[in-house]
C-alpha cells in the first residue's frame, strides 16, 4: 500500500505507493506518511522527497480527495524538492489536480529522470 525508506546520507525520503486504495487504506496511508515525515525531519535539515507511483494506479475520487492531505503535510515539512514518478497518464491527471501551488514539486515519467533531478540538490546537503 505505502512504505518508505529514508537515506540520511543523501537526505532522501523515498515513498512507494502500491495497489488500489479503499478509504480505510487512504486514512492509514496518511498516518504512514506522517511517520515518514517525522523520520525525515528528525535532524531538522531539509530533505528531498521521491514519490514513487510506478506501482499505483488511478484511484477512486474519494481517495483522491483524502489524499489532498498529503500536499498539506508536505507544505509544513522542510522539503527542498519533491519528485513524483508517475508513468500512467490518468494518474498524472489525478495527481496534478492536487498539487496546486507546489513550486518545489515536479512530475516525471521515469525513475531515472526523478533521481537525476533530486540528485542535483542532494549533493549539497
Amino acid at each position: 500500500m505505502l512504505d518508505y525508506t529514508f537515506d540520511p546520507a543523501s537526505g532522501r525520503l523515498h515513498m512507494r505507493y502500491t495497489d488500489f486504495w479503499s478509504i480505510h487504506d487512504a486514512l492509514r496511508a496518511q498516518t504512514i506518511f506522517q511517520d515518514a515525515l517525522r523520520v525525515a525531519t528528525g535532524s531538522g535539515a531539509a530533505f528531498t522527497l521521491l514519490d514513487d507511483l510506478r506501482e499505483w494506479g488511478p484511484q477512486a475520487q474519494e481517495v483522491v480527495e483524502l489524499n489532498k492531505q498529503f500536499v498539506t503535510l508536505c507544505r509544513k515539512a522542510p522539503i527542498s524538492r519533491n519528485a513524483m514518478v508517475i508513468p500512467r497518464a490518468l494518474l498524472r491527471i489525478q495527481i496534478h489536480r492536487t498539487l496546486d501551488g507546489m513550486e518545489n514539486c515536479r512530475v516525471f515519467e521515469t525513475f531515472e529522470e526523478a533521481d537525476e533531478w533530486l540528485g542535483e540538490v542532494e549533493s549539497s546537503f
